[in-house]
């Protein structure tokens, strides 16, 4: 299996709407592979499968 090079885009965190949270290190946004797309689970309003940041697949600390 290759392995593939994932790309990340900049999004609004959904937590906070911008204005900064323990979820997006305070800054505001967050880094989500692209294409970026509204989490499934809880529609982007934010839960424990988004890392609370409402986007499908954020960039954890190990990625």
């Amino acid at each position: 299996m290759a392995d593939e090079q994932k790309t990340y885009e900049p999004a609004t965190c959904g937590h906070c709407g911008g204005i900064g949270c323990t979820y997006c290190d305070k800054t505001g946004t967050v880094l989500v592979r692209a294409p970026k797309k509204a989490c499934p689970e809880c529609e982007g309003v934010g839960c424990i499968y988004c890392g609370f940041t409402g986007w499908a697949h954020p960039k954890g600390k190990y990625d």
